[in-house]
């Protein structure tokens, strides 16, 4: 059936003439007759009853009319929501993060969610890469910001990479293993340590720099993927945090926490992505997660933590003399 036929009976109905009807469909009075007449003949019922002065519908017209006043404001809705959704004012979006991105994008994201774009309704999935990417390609999520090492080589995974973040491990402010200029992982392993699950990449360093007692299967004691609870307990406890660095920034800057020097090692980073099915025509709300991640992503890489405070002499011993100017 040819919704413009219907339009066109609405508009006799609604003008009472086909004259004035003609008028406002920009058609000849002729043409008009004939759509109208093209549509009886398809339903093969009469629609109006033609008197001299003014049409009226017939019972079955009625009946059709109804219907198509429906018809009508599900095409003006459907239009309405296709260009709300075309700008980014509407629609749903779902989210999966993984622990790190979590803990760094959630809640300034979902704050600037609420105030930019009010009207999305958004939901957010946190958990490992591997149940993120199972909900991505059950599209059960739209995009997800997760760590990397999962996704090379997925051709059906449109990827977009971030700036790596350094890793390394911080503790409380006085925390004895700050007496080490270098802590060894003899020293470390004097204490709990705590983390998120970690990227092959950054467990190979580890075990590089630290030796194999380093390599975090060996090392950590507490592992959680949920990180605010972990940088509470290195906030209260002697608990040593292993992750990346930026992910406590806050709380080094008001100098709650302090890194702990481990040997440098340039290498030692966590590498993220944005990733959303490939072939998919994305809304313009998924374009917002990735406008926004990409704003913020690059002052997380940015980030320099306060540099810890000098070792302090074991009793007993005296600090070395400072260096003679030449």
């Amino acid at each position: 059936m040819d919704f413009q036929k219907l339009k066109h009976l609405l508009a006799v109905i609604e003008h009472g003439t086909f004259s004035r009807a003609a008028d406002k469909v920009n058609l000849s009075q002729p043409a008009l007759s004939r759509s109208i007449q093209a549509l009886e003949t398809e339903l093969g019922l009469p629609l109006l009853d033609r008197g001299t002065r003014q049409v009226r519908l017939t019972p079955y017209g009625a009946c059709v009319a109804e219907r198509a006043r429906r018809m009508r404001y599900e095409e003006a809705e459907l239009r309405r929501e296709l260009k709300t959704l075309a700008g980014g004012e509407s629609g749903a979006l779902s989210i999966g993060l993984s622990p790190t991105p979590a803990s760094l994008l959630l809640t300034p994201f979902l704050a600037h969610m609420a105030t930019r774009h009010p009207q999305v309704r958004v939901a957010a999935e946190l958990g490992a890469t591997a149940a993120l990417l199972e909900q991505l390609r059950a599209e059960r999520i739209d995009a997800m910001v997760c760590d990397a090492r999962m996704l090379y080589g997925a051709a059906d995974i449109d990827t977009r990479p971030l700036a790596p973040l350094r890793a390394g491990m911080v503790c409380r402010q006085g925390h004895p293993i700050l007496a080490h200029r270098r802590p060894t992982i003899d020293h470390i392993r004097q204490y709990p340590v705590a983390s998120s699950t970690l990227s092959p990449e950054v467990a190979l360093r580890l075990a590089e720099t630290l030796g194999p007692a380093g390599a975090p299967e060996q090392m950590v004691t507490v592992r959680c993927e949920n990180l605010d609870p972990l940088v509470h307990l290195a906030l209260t406890t002697d608990t040593l945090l292993l992750g990346v660095i930026c992910v406590t920034r806050h709380e080094q800057q008001a100098g709650r926490l302090v890194e702990v020097p481990l040997p440098p090692d340039p290498q030692r980073q966590g590498h993220y992505v944005l990733a959303r099915l490939a072939g998919r025509s994305p809304l313009k709300a998924q374009d917002a997660l990735y406008t926004f991640t990409q704003q913020c992503w690059n002052d997380f890489a940015a980030f320099q933590p306060k540099q810890p405070p000098p070792a302090r002499p074991k009793k007993g011993t005296q600090a070395p003399p400072p260096r003679q100017k030449p």
